[in-house]
């Protein structure tokens, strides 16, 4: 089996394609219901006329292109879509934060928003199997999002430490802190490119802890208010995002790896007298 076939293979068994898709799906199903943008997550002006009507047609885009993700024939125009969709989020969140006046706390939601788009990003970066900045690029700029959560969670780590279930052991601030050096080292090994595939899975499996354990208990104690399902189904987009940059990561490590392989068999090969 060649390389690049090896890659296509993987990439069909995707779990982080899967993840994202069916994340996007739901995402969009909450948004629907709730029949305008989320509170936190889509900072759209209050005063668009068109408010209403464009958050039911992003919603209802979300949950085409999130279920295009789980089939393979519909895998590309699905993820560029979620890229529009995502990027149009991040542009809301960069137009409040430059202002007028200036709102350093966009920074938390435009790196949200962003992390998402380079998920999206990366089922295609795996589609195309060449070409080396593309994963580069996608890989540094998940690590920065991480670096901007783990910089939120030490900043803000009362708001953050409220949010942690007053069950758990060690107390709220202690989970605050220790996730917010969860993000950084998980920043810190996609920017540096070390055990960066570990970092990715191990991030996105704390990306899922905060929605059982935050985001459903939440959502159940008040099932009328839509915005706590959405926030569940985002934090589960953001988790199938960074394990498809590990997937992205992986895949071409892999590939690269066989191509030196063949390569190497074809010099042994040659030099083998006839």
């Amino acid at each position: 089996m060649g390389a690049r076939e090896l890659a296509r293979r993987l990439d069909q068994a995707s779990l982080g394609k899967t993840f994202l898709g069916a994340a996007a799906l739901l995402f969009g199903i909450s948004s629907f219901v709730q029949g305008d943008f989320t509170i936190m997550g889509q900072p759209v002006p209050q005063s668009s006329s068109l408010r209403h009507a464009i958050a039911y047609v992003l919603a209802g885009l979300l949950v085409v292109s999130g279920a295009g993700l789980l089939k393979s024939g519909t895998v590309r125009p699905a993820a560029r879509t979620l890229m529009v969709i995502f990027g149009i989020y991040s542009l809301c969140y960069l137009r409040v934060l430059v202002g007028p006046p200036v709102q350093v706390n966009a920074l938390m939601g435009l790196a949200e928003q962003s992390s998402v788009l380079v998920g999206a990003w990366a089922v295609l970066l795996i589609l195309r199997e060449n070409g080396t900045f593309g994963p580069r690029a996608a890989r540094i700029a998940f690590g920065i999002c991480s670096l901007i959560f783990a910089l939120a969670h030490f900043v803000a780590r009362v708001p953050m430490a409220n949010a942690v279930p007053v069950w758990m052991p060690g107390g709220q601030m202690f989970w605050a802190l220790a996730t917010g050096v969860g993000h950084l080292a998980v920043g810190v090994a996609l920017i540096s490119n070390l055990a960066a595939v570990l970092a990715a899975r191990l991030g996105a499996m704390m990306y899922t802890c905060f929605v059982f354990l935050a985001w459903l208990p939440d959502a159940f104690s008040h099932p009328a208010e839509a915005y706590r399902w959405a926030g569940a189904a985002f934090s589960l987009c953001m988790a199938g995002a960074l394990w498809l940059v590990g997937d992205l990561i992986f895949t071409r490590r892999l590939a690269a790896a066989m191509e030196r392989g063949q390569t190497s068999r074809a010099h042994y090969t040659a030099a083998i007298p006839g």
